[in-house]
């Protein structure tokens, strides 16, 4: 059986150019998994509504964008965002004012100062919440400041005035989404749903999305949807057979720029409604041919670890192998014509592209396929064996992919001196096709 990464990787694909096709829209606030990129193009999917929802609010970046509604309801589980939303919609001049007043200028101490307050005043809540979302690292409104961001001139208040009336007559609810679809399900609503997009790592609760109880929720609506989702996780594949109309967008990732985050310079994301949408001639959405593609799944540290509809194999470090640099750590990521643990074997062709499509839109590392410890490493060497050759005691095959990293943190060389730490693992999503010989055996014997 043979683990073909070609076609995931070897396929065009279209990247969203929204930078020649006008402004993009801008919210009040940033979120780190928002939809400003994509908003005139989902508002221009939506079917007619007189009621419109969004259950996972976000920045709301669609709603800003379309025009009102009869009803309109937006919700999310995080209850700072929810609060803010509500404060913002009691704004008036004078409160703008006093808003004004405060610091809007990116600096860390300010940052640091306003992190670790607990106002009690509304406005000083909103902005907190406000200076956070701004100037946090990632947009993630956590400790880290973003360095990009000193001295920068925030246009928070211009956003506030521009977009704040348009939530006047929006009901803004906080908690679970499945609440607020229940209560405003029906013939007439139309629902956008850009829910935590499992197996991406964007703190946005990915972790706890529960795909399939989500996916039970879209068989059952009487009213119409248009749903934005990675190719990760459980919910593609449960997708596939639903009878949706399916198609994808590739935009660009803006937090994979950020410091230690890295992963693929562009995010597929799934386009999926419940009714037929518009026909379009300005070839923004591709059609999906049910793959999963390989994302940014990437060689980390650790021991192998296989989940459902992915891969995983693991190969030993090889420490010392530059005796004049203690941290220098080298390891072999991908062996080609080799048979795996999983009974896979890749051909030359499909590890050089999974190796040059790992330097050209990743060169990140993660800890045993989560946590990102690209801030913790540096990726010093990724090349392919040209001839067969030895490193000690260990052979290398021709058209093998390795990797030297130099380990920058004093507890990851902890673990790696230990023995703790001690291979290289690449995981990712394949296909899986009968190789020739086993496909004719199998079809003589029918």
């Amino acid at each position: 059986m043979s683990a073909t990464l070609d076609a995931a990787l070897a396929r065009a694909r279209l990247v969203l150019d929204v930078a020649s096709r006008g402004p993009i829209a801008k919210t009040i606030f940033a979120s780190p998994a928002g939809k400003k990129r994509l908003a005139k193009r989902l508002v221009a999917m939506l079917p007619a509504h007189s009621t419109y929802v969004e259950p996972f609010a976000g920045s709301a970046a669609v709603l800003f964008e379309k025009e009102p509604s009869s009803v309109e309801a937006i919700n999310d589980a995080d209850a700072d965002i929810a609060e803010a939303y509500r404060l913002i919609k009691r704004l008036n001049p004078r409160k703008l004012e006093r808003l004004r007043r405060m610091r809007w200028t990116g600096d860390e101490a300010t940052y640091k100062r306003v992190y670790s307050s607990s106002p009690s005043g509304e406005l000083e809540r909103l902005h907190r919440f406000l200076y956070l979302a701004t100037f946090s690292y990632g947009k993630l409104r956590g400790s880290s400041f973003n360095p990009g961001s000193a001295g920068k001139e925030s246009r928070t208040m211009a956003r506030l005035e521009q977009s704040a009336p348009r939530l006047a007559k929006v009901r803004v609810h906080s908690g679970d989404y499945l609440k607020v679809v229940k209560r405003y399900d029906g013939a007439g609503t139309a629902f956008f749903f850009d829910p935590p997009y499992a197996g991406y790592d964007v703190n946005v609760g990915e972790s706890r999305f529960d795909e399939e109880r989500f996916y039970e929720v879209l068989k059952g609506l009487r009213g119409e949807f248009l749903l934005t989702y990675g190719i990760r996780g459980k919910l593609p594949g449960l997708l596939k057979g639903s009878g949706f109309h399916i198609q994808r967008v590739r935009t660009p990732r803006g937090i994979r720029s950020m410091r230690g985050v890295g992963g693929s310079s562009v995010l597929t994301q799934l386009v999926v409604t419940n009714y037929a949408p518009p026909t379009r001639k300005d070839g923004w959405l591709e059609p999906w041919d049910g793959q999963l593609e390989l994302g940014d799944h990437v060689p980390t540290v650790g021991p192998s670890t296989t989940t459902e509809g992915a891969f995983a194999k693991s190969i030993p470090l090889l420490k010392g192998a530059d005796p004049a640099d203690e941290r220098f750590v080298f390891g072999v990521v991908l062996e080609p014509e080799t048979v795996d643990a999983q009974g896979d074997v890749y051909s030359a062709d499909e590890v050089r592209k999974a190796a040059h499509r790992f330097m050209e839109e990743y060169r990140g590392l993660g800890l045993q396929h989560q946590l990102r410890v690209n801030d913790q490493v540096k990726i010093l060497e990724s090349f392919i064996a040209p001839v067969d050759f030895g490193v000690g005691d260990v052979a290398v095959k021709k058209g093998t992919w390795l990797l030297a990293v130099r380990v920058l943190s004093d507890a990851l060389w902890a673990r790696v001196a230990e023995g703790s730490l001690t291979g290289f693992s690449i995981g990712g999503s394949a296909r899986k096709v009968p190789e020739p010989t086993a496909r004719r055996e199998a079809e003589g014997a029918a």
